[in-house]
């Protein structure tokens, strides 16, 4: 592959992941958005966190397992409480890790 394909192709991968996260900010930047929108919006990064975090949790080994041996799936109760209750990131983060780290010490 030339260094004038590897640039382009380069290049052209920034544009398509760039590119749909800067022009709706470039052109809705000064626009002001209905409430309903704008509520609406709000709730994408939860949606996002949950989609990304039901496999993980639900289906850890390739099959649905919500037994009392998924230490993920019973952390997760407490630690999206903390979440809720404090709006901390990096608590619910350190508190998610830890117990889960402790659990695991404690049970193997």
């Amino acid at each position: 592959m030339s260094q004038l394909t590897l640039a382009l192709t380069i290049a052209g991968m920034a544009a398509v992941t760039f590119g749909p996260r800067l022009l709706p900010t470039l052109f809705l930047a000064a626009a002001q958005l209905p409430r309903p929108v704008v509520v609406w919006l709000r709730q994408v990064p939860p949606a996002v966190i949950a989609a990304l975090l039901a496999p993980s949790l639900f289906v850890p080994s390739g099959h649905l397992d919500i037994g009392p041996a998924n230490y993920g799936l019973w952390l997760a109760v407490p630690t999206l409480f903390l979440a809720w209750r404090t709006r901390n990131f990096y608590l619910t983060i350190a508190f998610g890790i830890g117990a889960l780290a402790a659990l695991r010490l404690v049970t193997s």
